[in-house]
């Protein structure tokens, strides 16, 4: 699921723009040589692949298809070609290895197979190193030299929260209930359990992952340098304070501006675990203003947003529940998103996109 047009390179927010090498380039270039991709559902492209467009005059989403064909081996995953790390790995001429699937999290996807309603969406992306179970034999193959992750929406149950919160907005509005929950003083027992209470377990499934990706390196080329690792943040989509429109419609104001929040704490966890770890070769890009390139909004209830809203979402239509849009960024989206990627890869390879150009 998701959430994050500055990134984190250094000490300093910069953006960059990627401009990838014509199709067919051989060419060597400095930085990563196989690129692997670990995660949930914005690092899959969930959503792009639908068909949605947005209408500027209504300010809704329309149109979309939800028996969209998804590509193999493992179409249940909504991998996509507009997926960040695809574009990334084409600035660099790099290797790709998709291994993301919509819904992971660590306990059900990278160190388990993916198992949802008694369907095995695919293997477990990385395995469990600790007790050496479901280890993936393509993970091995891809011999990555840069590991990219984004994880943790899914862990923390983002949608069950999100839609616990417009349940609640609809049984105040019908005085159902007495108080607002997914507000400041009264976040509501479903953001309670699996927000706040599932921290700590988030905080050790990411240190957990580093040092098992560093020990399986270790393992399959003793001799060689670990793979670089770069986690992402996630993206807001979270429309401006007081903007009003049919992707907000269901929730009240402020429980607008609660969730925002919730997506800058659960930011927060991850650049201050990762960046705890002080290890040369793990870096965090931060991607939650992702949406916002040189100060120009594409969040919610702009002109063109890059997230699929919940306007998807018809009350007249149940059909449209099934949708997994809704949060996830569109094609464009997912392209800044490996614009705001891009500068972490290059301070850890010590690089430049001067550099990888020549090169």
């Amino acid at each position: 699921m998701t959430l994050a047009a500055a990134a984190c390179s250094g000490g300093g927010e910069h953006a960059v723009r990627v401009d990838t090498p014509r199709a067919g380039s051989a060419r060597s270039l400095p930085g990563p040589k196989s690129i692997l991709q670990l995660g949930d559902s914005v690092a899959s492209g969930e959503g792009t692949l639908y068909g949605y467009t947005y209408d500027r005059a209504s300010q809704e989403w329309t149109g979309g298809n939800l028996d969209a064909t998804w590509p193999p081996p493992y179409p249940d995953c909504h991998d996509s070609p507009d997926a960040y790390g695809q574009k990334v790995a084409k600035l660099f001429g790099a290797d790709f290895h998709q291994l993301a699937c919509t819904g992971a999290t660590f306990e059900n996807g990278i160190s388990a197979p993916e198992v949802k309603s008694g369907t095995t969406y695919r293997p477990a992306e990385f395995g469990n190193w600790a007790t050496m179970q479901d280890l993936n034999a393509e993970y091995d193959r891809a011999k990555p030299d840069l590991v990219l992750v984004t994880l943790g929406a899914d862990d923390v149950q983002f949608v069950p929260i999100v839609e616990a919160c417009i349940e609640n907005s609809y049984e105040f509005y019908f005085h159902l209930v007495s108080q607002k929950e997914c507000v400041v003083g009264n976040p509501g027992s479903t953001v309670q359990r699996d927000f706040f209470d599932f921290l700590p377990t988030l905080k050790k499934g990411y240190t957990t992952l580093v040092s098992w990706i560093e020990a399986r390196a270790k393992k399959n080329a003793p001799n060689d340098a670990p793979p670089k690792i770069v986690f992402t943040t996630y993206a807001d989509p979270l429309p401006a304070k007081g903007a009003k429109c049919p992707d907000v419609s269901y929730l009240y104001p402020e429980q607008v501006q609660y969730l925002e929040s919730l997506v800058g704490r659960m930011n927060q966890v991850i650049r201050s675990t990762i960046l705890s770890l002080k290890k040369k070769n793990v870096g965090v890009a931060d991607i939650q203003r992702a949406y916002q390139p040189a100060g120009i909004d594409h969040r919610w209830c702009t002109d063109d947003p890059w997230a699929y809203g919940l306007s998807i979402i018809k009350l007249s239509d149940p059909a449209t529940l099934e949708s997994q849009a809704p949060f996830h960024p569109t094609p464009e989206g997912q392209a800044s998103i490996a614009e705001h990627v891009t500068p972490t890869i290059l301070r850890l390879f010590n690089t430049s996109l001067r550099e990888v150009r020549r090169g």
